[in-house]
């Protein structure tokens, strides 16, 4: 077996072939693991939030997965939040009756707070640490990554035979694509005969990561600031070593070839830390480690597609995740495994996230 890219996606479900006592298999990536969404998403985990979607089986039992990780592998920082909504307003001198839940929120510019959820339903991860312990894990189990692009695909009579790097030709039997926003221009490359059609629009998403010099807690923020500009929705996720990361800022900007060509907006950034800044004043003064952005990884449809390509038996995909990536990694991975090796997946019903809906 072959998988492409070595993002959540890709690595889980070399993870869990491995885990099947299917090793032979090779991630290519074409610059590191976890370079682009993988490597700058927040990690952030919910049970139940996608139980009045598509997503409900496919979440809860990849929830599951996570805590199971939790537990084999404590040296990964998974760590239980309490979750909040909390209202700011650049207008708002804040009101005496709001009340304060969160010990590290500033009460200057909030006017309202709720709690979404405990600790028992949502959780943080640090996604990059997750890829390369999941892949460490199965690197020892035989599973070997090549950092090179995939450039070509040879078939005879319709079957996958080799997949072409820029420096020769591999035999394979199976190939897992699962290149994120990537994946649908490598399908329309070198798979034609599928009409999978492209995700609208192409979204970048831009994040910031902060080091306030004072300390914060764990608790989650889901922030929603007004502003004379408008209204922005940012997520505030502190880190354990200290440092906060902030996400939102959306715009459509076009898919560069190469993850490392990809460079955020410096002005929806400077954004992202002025609204924090809204709710905690230690974010507004906070260092800034790093600004970024990343393309989420949709489909037509908004809906994942976990499944084989229709006409090609030894080829599947896994991807469309979109904001929810981290989270349903483990699931996507152990189903497709499951898929690939026995016909069917046992973990969950993955039947509407076939690619056969887009025939």
């Amino acid at each position: 077996s072959s998988g492409i890219n070595a993002e959540y996606g890709g690595i889980s479900t070399a993870f869990y072939l491995s885990d099947l006592g299917h090793a032979n298999i090779t991630i290519y990536e074409q610059c590191s693991v976890a370079c682009h969404s993988s490597g700058k998403a927040g990690g952030f985990l919910a049970r139940t939030w996608c139980d009045e979607t598509d997503l409900r089986g496919l979440a809860r039992a990849s929830f599951e997965l996570h805590m199971g990780f939790k537990e084999q592998y404590p040296d990964l920082d998974y760590r239980g939040v309490d979750t909040y909504q909390v209202n700011t307003s650049t207008k708002c001198g804040g009101k005496d009756s709001v009340k304060m839940p969160v010990n590290w929120m500033t009460e200057d510019h909030i006017t309202g707070t709720k709690q979404l959820d405990t600790s028992k339903n949502t959780a943080k991860v640090s996604p990059k640490l997750l890829c390369n312990k999941l892949l460490s894990v199965a690197q020892t189990r035989g599973v070997q990554l090549n950092i090179s692009k995939i450039v070509g695909v040879k078939k005879s009579d319709g079957i996958v035979t080799h997949l072409v790097t820029s420096s020769n030709q591999v035999p394979v039997d199976v190939v897992v694509v699962a290149a994120g926003p990537w994946t649908t221009n490598f399908i329309h490359k070198h798979f034609p005969e599928y009409p999978l059609p492209a995700p609208r629009p192409q979204t970048r998403a831009h994040s910031v990561v902060l080091r306030p010099d004072t300390a914060v807690g764990s608790e989650c923020l889901f922030q929603y600031h007004a502003s004379s500009s408008g209204t922005a929705d940012p997520e505030i996720y502190p880190v354990p070593d200290g440092t906060v990361y902030v996400c939102g800022e959306i715009d459509y900007v076009e898919l560069p070839d190469n993850p490392l060509d990809i460079t955020p907006d410096a002005a929806k950034c400077n954004d992202l830390i002025s609204q924090a800044g809204h709710a905690s004043k230690c974010l507004l003064s906070a260092d800034v480690v790093a600004r970024q952005a990343c393309y989420l990884p949709g489909s037509h449809d908004d809906i994942p597609i976990i499944g084989k390509v229709p006409g090609n038996q030894d080829v599947f995909l896994a991807t469309g995740h979109t904001f929810w990536g981290i989270l349903n990694g483990p699931a996507t991975g152990k189903c497709l495994a499951e898929l690939i090796l026995y016909g069917k997946s046992k973990t969950c019903d993955i039947e509407s996230f076939r690619p056969e809906r887009f025939l």
